[in-house]
């Protein structure tokens, strides 16, 4: 079966012709890969970069990158329309099924593209479900229109881990960038007691949703408290990263703060494996996936309860501690009675550990497998989906 792919995701060609991508993108369109055989992937071309991760064997379509932001890019998306909608329409005909991760603008006219010559659509809803400060009109005429066509030829999933249905005829799926090979590769030392200063790390995009201003603010305050308590590596790279970096300055804490900068998935690993504590203070999530990956290398998460928060990281110290959002003082609070109080530091790395082999990109792709197959009327053979 062949699947076309489209996402707003930018990726980027190297010299000798591969495309890469950041995050958990490549690993996740190469298990979607592996449930239908020939893929098409149509991505915003975007700048070269440091890092990234190849992507899958496909057959890759860069589509011109929208200008500008929020209502700018949208104006830019609509007077480019007969070029969208032309390459949206042409790959889709020619496919079995076409995948849109949203939300997105352009996915978002995929999906009606897709609708309009009446294909086989999945579509996973890659951001908060549950209605937030942070939500959108875009994400909300998204959501509507996924409710709107889910069932028969259309499967649509809402990220997440709730129990019951998001809507009718949805579903809920987890998200993870960590396959059964690296769960057997990762070897932490969960014997090991924390560091002196404690190391602290951030993993992701450096923009306002992930609350990262509220992180900057978090390490003023526990330098005040004491200089040694903390140290912070943030491993990522976005929007914010020249404020934060000019406010760590201002405020006397770049000497306990290193930015690492977007690292490949072996860069992320390492930092990983040497830190202590992976604070992540978002305001929106769907399912963070940098929550588990924290916890494959046996760091709990200090973290919010968006994005399903509370059930990652279960009771208070389990696996972790919910804080809530937008509160740099609870955040302080909060890592300072972590340094302080005494805990069984390889028991909670344990936890963390095993926690993650149960959220395998293998599962995740089986669970889509067998709701697509279902849904579909069709077999599911050796991992692929097959009609009947």
């Amino acid at each position: 079966m062949r699947v076309c792919v489209v996402s707003s995701k930018e990726c980027w060609q190297e010299e000798d012709g591969s495309w890469r991508s950041f995050g958990g993108f490549p690993l996740q369109m190469d298990a979607i890969r592996s449930l239908f055989g020939e893929m098409t992937l149509l991505v915003v071309r975007g700048a070269r970069r440091p890092g990234g991760i190849p992507l899958p064997p496909a057959r890759v379509v860069p589509l011109r990158k929208p200008t500008g932001t929020g209502w700018k890019r949208k104006l830019s998306v609509i007077a480019a329309m007969p070029y969208y909608l032309f390459l949206l329409l042409r790959h889709s005909r020619d496919a079995d099924v076409v995948h849109v991760p949203l939300p997105g603008d352009i996915p978002l006219v995929a999906l009606l593209a897709a609708l309009g010559t009446r294909r086989r659509v999945l579509g996973r809803y890659a951001s908060s479900w549950e209605t937030t400060s942070r939500t959108t009109v875009m994400n909300r005429v998204t959501k509507g229109l996924m409710r709107r066509v889910a069932g028969g030829r259309n499967v649509m999933l809402a990220t997440g881990v709730g129990t019951g249905e998001p809507a009718p005829g949805m579903r809920w799926l987890f998200a993870t960038a960590i396959g059964t090979a690296e769960v057997r590769s990762v070897h932490p030392d969960l014997e090991r007691p924390p560091r002196e200063p404690l190391r602290l790390i951030y993993a992701g995009r450096l923009s306002s949703e992930k609350g990262v201003e509220y992180l900057v603010n978090s390490i003023r305050l526990l330098r005040e408290i004491d200089p040694r308590l903390v140290s912070l590596t943030v491993a990522g790279d976005g929007p914010r990263r020249d404020w934060m970096m000019s406010r760590l300055r201002e405020s006397g804490c770049e000497e306990i703060v290193r930015f690492a900068g977007l690292l490949d998935r072996g860069g992320l690993i390492r930092e990983l494996l040497q830190s202590d504590l992976c604070v992540l203070p978002s305001l929106t999530e769907s399912f963070c996936k940098a929550r588990l990956d924290a916890m494959l290398c046996g760091v709990p998460v200090l973290t919010t309860e968006v994005g399903f928060g509370r059930t990652i990281v279960g009771e208070d110290g389990e696996r972790g501690w919910i804080i809530p959002a937008a509160d740099a003082n609870a955040i302080a609070a909060s890592i300072a009675r972590i340094v302080r109080d005494t805990r069984d530091w390889p028991a909670l790395r344990a936890r963390c550990h095993s926690y993650v082999t149960t959220m395998t990109l293998e599962e995740w792709t089986r669970k889509i497998g067998e709701i697509c197959a279902a849904q579909w009327n069709m077999s599911l053979r050796d991992g692929r989906l097959c009609f009947r």
